[in-house]
């Protein structure tokens, strides 16, 4: 591709808006293989049965939305201001409300301290009969706190191997999160009490089409690579966008992974 068309790209994605949790922009051009992780199967599974549901880290509602109708008291919380008001506009009228709080830390920072109850959530203990959470941070105490007995938690995670190999294509240091994994999430949650009855880890591939993915990827998702800056990443980004336009393009590894857990009754 040309040079004009490199710029173009690159001058897009830093231009393009991004809101709630939402990567229409990507589509076709940052292409995920699926991934055989079940997570709205089993949220629907349990969805049956639970008179009382929490999303935890809803973006703006898109994932929450499509489970509707909803049990008699679904709440959903979002740290990030602009979401929660996304989110109150889009579940609002299905029936759920929405909640502002302080985010939990994330998952990889308290590897070593397993019952951290800090932030609280704002629930009283033993509210809900199910706890979800699709890519979000999570105190595992305090999902067990809110939880009533025989309650059960749903959690999809990316986990610390996620897109590393991008961060060797640009330059950038690869994340931090690096031990989060399927084995540190289990070990977490049965400390805090839970008994694990379901988990599955899986890699798979995410082909990169153009380097303007790339560039709007790293705004939309800073924590990936929080060093990256574009000018000092445009030598390797121009390096891709030439690697794609002679051999087609670039894979990544993704990592997800999925766990189902039981609070004792």
């Amino acid at each position: 591709m040309a040079e004009d068309g490199f710029e173009q790209l690159i001058a897009e994605a830093e231009q393009a808006p991004f809101e709630g949790w939402d990567f229409a922009y990507l589509a076709g051009r940052m292409v995920d293989a699926p991934v055989p992780l079940d997570y709205a199967g089993a949220v629907r599974r349990r969805l049956a049965n639970a008179e009382a549901l929490l999303d935890l880290g809803t973006g703006g509602g898109e994932v929450l939305s499509a489970f509707a109708p909803f049990p008699r008291l679904t709440v959903a919380t979002e740290a990030y201001q602009p979401n929660a008001y996304l989110a109150a506009r889009r579940l609002g009228p299905l029936g759920a409300s929405v909640a502002l709080v302080e985010g939990a830390p994330e998952n990889w920072e308290t590897l070593g301290d397993p019952l951290r109850g800090m932030p609280r959530l704002p629930f009283r203990d033993a509210s809900f009969d199910l706890v979800i959470n699709r890519h979000e941070s999570y105190l595992p105490a305090e999902v067990f706190r809110v939880l009533k007995p025989g309650g059960r938690f749903v959690t999809q995670q990316c986990g610390g191997a996620h897109y590393a190999d991008l961060n060797d294509l640009i330059g950038a240091a690869r994340p931090r999160y690096a031990g989060w994994s399927l084995a540190e999430a289990r070990a977490q949650l049965s400390a805090a009490g839970f008994a694990v009855d379901a988990a599955e880890e899986v890699f798979t591939g995410t082909s990169i089409r153009d380097v303007g993915a790339i560039v709007y990827y790293l705004r939309a998702v800073p924590w990936q690579a929080p060093d990256f800056r574009l000018e000092a990443s445009r030598p390797r980004l121009r390096e891709i966008h030439d690697r794609i336009a002679r051999r087609g393009p670039v894979t990544v590894r993704a990592h997800h992974f999925l766990v189902e857990a039981v609070k004792p009754a």
